[in-house]
């Protein structure tokens, strides 16, 4: 069994922390339990017993369950990471009702490390809850539900716009796959919105709480330095989360020429209590 670094162990394991379920009526009370008994064996280090329990659990097809694999075997969690085992259990988990199954997906075809694959990308994208959330990186509907008219669709494109879309979708798809409700109903009080604004030319993540107030921002990359201390107070674990997420997600696509300084993309997540 392998287990992270200790440099990434905190970051991994804040990820996770974001895993309660699938949304949407897909989570069901048993799956919950099982992933909330693989993620405290896993704190604990004790790769062994967390994937026993993993797979005990997948023996249900739990959707939630089935994410959390995909996500293990992603980043290399108490197993051997493999993108294709990760790619194999997301489709699962998208195909079980899991929305969020679709932006990993999306997020990990943008991964440089992985290529890109831009159109795969883009393509998984359009099957997320977010969508691109740019207009300029938007297709005709008829190209969004037909993958053959799609692919030429895209062929029509400079290759810098669609090097430009595979960075915002990346970015944003890998906060939004983490975005999770009820979770931090209580920490949030703020009715379970959250808006997200990139601003891919800063490169610059703001995020407003609440439906109300001013955005603030999360997260700033220029190069390869982060802030030495977060950009906003700190006032529970979902800003905790979130400030981590935010600069992982900046720092895991470069940043390609020729974005507009005042381009942006946005997206607004509406939460239900379950």
């Amino acid at each position: 069994m392998s287990f992270p670094t200790a440099a990434r162990l905190p970051l991994l394991l804040a990820l996770l922390a974001l895993l309660p379920a699938a949304q949407l009526g897909a989570a069901t009370r048993a799956g919950l339990d099982v992933v909330h008994e693989v993620r405290n064996r896993i704190a604990a280090g004790d790769c062994g017993a967390a994937v026993e329990r993993l797979r005990s659990g997948l023996k249900w097809g739990y959707p939630e369950v089935v994410l959390l694999a995909g996500s293990m075997y992603e980043h290399g969690i108490c197993v051997k990471a493999s993108w294709d085992t990760a790619l194999t259990f997301y489709v699962r988990a998208h195909e079980g009702g899991a929305p969020e199954a679709a932006e990993r997906i999306a997020a990990g075809f943008a991964d440089p490390a992985r290529g890109p694959d831009a159109a795969a990308a883009l393509w998984w994208n359009l099957r997320g809850r977010a969508g691109a959330g740019a207009e300029a990186c938007a297709v005709s509907p008829q190209a969004a539900t037909d993958p053959d008219r799609f692919v030429e669709e895209l062929r029509t494109w400079h290759a810098s716009k669609l090097a430009i879309c595979n960075y915002v979708v990346g970015v944003i798809s890998t906060i939004s796959a983490e975005m999770r409700y009820p979770g931090h109903a209580e920490v949030l009080g703020l009715g379970g919105e959250v808006s997200l604004r990139f601003l891919p030319g800063v490169p610059r993540i703001d995020l407003k709480m609440g439906g109300s107030g001013a955005y603030v921002p999360y997260g700033v990359v220029k190069g390869d330095s982060l802030p030495s201390r977060p950009l906003a107070p700190l006032t529970g674990s979902f800003e905790h989360s979130m400030h981590a997420l935010v600069n992982y997600a900046l720092r895991r696509y470069p940043q390609p020429a020729g974005i507009p300084a005042d381009a942006q993309a946005e997206v607004q997540f509406l939460f239900k209590r379950e």
